[in-house]
């Protein structure tokens, strides 16, 4: 090989090598331009996604609210404002399998609009209603217990659900009410009216056969016999001892007698 041959040959070279860096470095250079231009896709869809996910979870979040609110509009009475006859029927269920599961006492008290037809008749339907929502007002204001409950179960009728509440303590709550509105006459209208109300009580420890039947008859048969004895005062079923029946104090309660 002569010195021009050689010399050709390392330019060749040279310039090969050149080329080769010079793609390298392209190569590189296209490669980080990608990489980057993917990184921000990646960051803009994880944007995207925050804010979707960020959507879905204020949508979902209104859906849960909208969902409670029809719930409480499906079990509030319109009328007097506390839960109706539907939610009583399912929280009845519900209190009995606990009273069943926890071996506790549950209460169901029926309480009554003494001659409510009489006044619908002297005063008028709207008079009634105002009396049916004043008297929903004062039973719910008795209440002492986030877990007690009052329902308008039809009419001028309505029915506690008291868990964890003994016979005794069924009589006390029910009394207290009693005795609340029969201490203070109710605005009606242009009219101040004296009211009262009867009550039945009935507590027991739920058992295999118990049923929620059983529970409102047996509270029904004791607001009958208050009906029969003259109205505007609290019995229970089974009886009470009469000294704890006709005791008008009321007392703070636990709902179950140590």
């Amino acid at each position: 090989m002569t010195l021009m041959d050689w010399i050709d040959a390392r330019t060749i070279i040279a310039a090969l090598t050149g080329l080769v860096l010079s793609a390298i470095v392209v190569s590189s250079l296209l490669v980080l331009k990608y990489r980057r231009r993917i990184e921000r896709m990646e960051a803009q869809l994880d944007n995207i996604i925050q804010e979707r996910t960020l959507e879905l979870q204020i949508t979902l979040q209104e859906l849960a609210e909208k969902n409670q609110q029809l719930e409480a509009q499906s079990t509030t009475d319109a009328l007097s404002g506390v839960r109706n006859r539907a939610y009583f029927d399912q929280k009845i269920v519900a209190e009995l399998n606990r009273s069943r599961r926890e071996q506790r006492p549950l209460a169901v008290v029926l309480l009554d609009i003494d001659l409510f037809k009489q006044v619908n008749d002297d005063y008028g339907h709207l008079a009634g209603d105002q009396i049916i929502r004043q008297v929903a007002g004062l039973i719910q204001s008795n209440l002492k217990r986030c877990s007690d409950h009052v329902c308008r179960y039809g009419g001028e009728e309505f029915a506690l659900i008291l868990p964890n509440t003994d016979a005794t303590g069924a009589w006390e709550v029910a009394e207290r009410i009693r005795a609340s509105l029969a201490a203070e006459a109710l605005q009606v209208e242009d009219h101040q009216l004296s009211i009262t109300l009867s009550a039945g009580c009935y507590s027991a420890t739920a058992d295999a056969a118990s049923n929620p039947e059983y529970y409102i008859h047996c509270a029904d048969k004791a607001l009958y016999q208050a009906k029969n004895n003259g109205r505007n005062q609290v019995l229970s079923y089974p009886p009470l001892l009469s000294a704890v029946q006709t005791d008008p104090a009321s007392k703070e309660h636990p709902h179950v007698s140590s």
